[in-house]
């Protein structure tokens, strides 16, 4: 379960971050949305990567 959990966060991530510069260039959000964004998805990343390995 931890497993399929962990492949469900890392998908997420990978999907969210292209859809998300899309959304910057076509609605110009602030320019602290984009770095916040990335380290989030870096975080919740790793944390799939750990659930995936335990």
């Amino acid at each position: 379960m931890k497993q399929q959990l962990g492949v469900l966060l890392q998908f997420a991530t990978l999907v969210f971050l292209p859809v998300l510069v899309v959304w910057e260039v076509t609605l110009r959000f602030p320019l602290i949305v984009m770095p916040a964004a990335l380290l989030g998805s870096y975080l919740i990343f790793n944390l799939g990567a750990k659930l995936r390995e335990s």
